[in-house]
């Protein structure tokens, strides 16, 4: 977790506002870009931008800046894929999505908070960044397919959908850890 490593005015409160603010605007200006490079199915950046949040900054902040994220896209921002808004995108097929969001970042944030407490962990703390990436967004994957089963009875059976939906989280778990090694090299040498 790079919280850990910087602290900008030293007091929690502050500094969790300007996280929350850093966060949203990264999900806000860069989550609606769609990348189609895995079979027609385009990639957003949305999941990866609300896993790294609570990653780097911790829970509390991953989660209220997702929070704000998923309410101004509800309240008409053009902030989800490709420009969407509205509170329809809760209630169909992509809903479970959208509302796993929070359940990630909080994820994210707890595991980066016990791997950085873990001596063995912290030693590798680059491949357990990519593994705790990895799988905060596998969980953003199973609670949208529960939800998209739930809601369409003629939907991909899981491992369908895994295998089409697969690509792109590799990719994206790809560049987060690539976005946090660069990020916390340059915190590290910010702090020399």
């Amino acid at each position: 977790m790079i919280r850990s490593d910087i602290k900008l005015t030293g007091k929690i409160l502050y500094d969790d506002a300007i996280y929350i603010v850093i966060s949203f605007s990264a999900m806000s200006l860069l989550g609606s870009i769609e990348l189609d490079i895995a079979r027609g199915l385009p990639i957003t950046l949305q999941s990866i931008l609300v896993v790294l949040s609570g990653f780097l900054f911790g829970s509390r902040v991953g989660v209220s800046a997702t929070v704000l994220y998923l309410l101004a896209g509800g309240l008409g921002a053009p902030v989800f894929h490709g420009g969407a808004s509205g509170w329809l995108h809760f209630t169909g097929p992509t809903g479970g999505f959208l509302l796993s969001f929070p359940v990630a970042a909080l994820f994210a944030g707890e595991a980066a908070n016990f791997a950085s407490k873990n001596k063995d962990l912290v030693k590798f703390e680059f491949i357990t960044g990519g593994i705790i990436l990895f799988f905060a967004q596998i969980t953003i994957l199973i609670l949208g397919l529960g939800f998209q089963d739930a809601l369409t009875p003629t939907s991909l059976d899981f491992s369908t959908a895994v295998e089409v939906l697969m690509p792109g989280l590799l990719v994206k778990t790809a560049f987060g850890t690539i976005l946090f090694v660069l990020t916390g090299r340059a915190l590290k040498n910010f702090n020399k």
